[in-house]
């Protein structure tokens, strides 16, 4: 029997855990994608998760859940909730390591879908990094579509 993937609010234990690895994954995601240095990147990151979720686990507009199999977390996921278009963003989505090439974060974004269409909300868009060709690979497969493609050539 295929256990299927359920979304379970964040506990305050598991935001802090998520938001430490979070800053510091986002900072390496952009010291990788050029736009920022080694050394301005944890700073800046912890400067835009402070930003973006000003109340942490609470903050309005904001779901932060733990993506559970089988009664077990296997990873997380944070969406906004953009009232101005009636859209989710997906600002983070991770599978823990061991758990991947499961099938599990399809199943994430099926059940994200199902959560949206409940909501009534008309779209979810998410960013993805250039150099993330395995995600934009599961995107693209759950009919997610490019919008908007930005390139840069280092010169040294």
């Amino acid at each position: 029997m295929l256990q299927m993937i359920t979304l379970e609010p964040m506990s305050i234990a598991a935001f802090g855990t998520w938001r430490t690895k979070a800053i510091k994954d986002f900072a390496q995601d952009k010291i990788d994608a050029l736009t920022w240095t080694p050394e301005e990147a944890l700073e800046k990151s912890r400067a835009s998760y402070q930003e973006l979720l000003p109340q942490g686990l609470h903050t309005p507009g904001e779901f932060l859940w733990t993506i559970t199999h089988d009664g077990v977390g296997i990873g997380s996921l944070w969406v906004h909730v953009d009232k101005a278009t009636n859209h989710f963003f997906i600002y983070d989505i991770n599978i823990q390591a061991d758990q991947q090439n499961q099938g599990f974060g399809q199943q994430t974004l099926q059940v994200l879908e199902a959560e949206a269409r409940r909501r009534q909300i008309a779209a979810i868009d998410l960013h993805v990094f250039g150099g993330n060709l395995r995600a934009q690979h599961v995107y693209t497969k759950m009919g997610f579509i490019t919008t908007d493609i930005n390139m840069s050539k280092p010169l040294e």
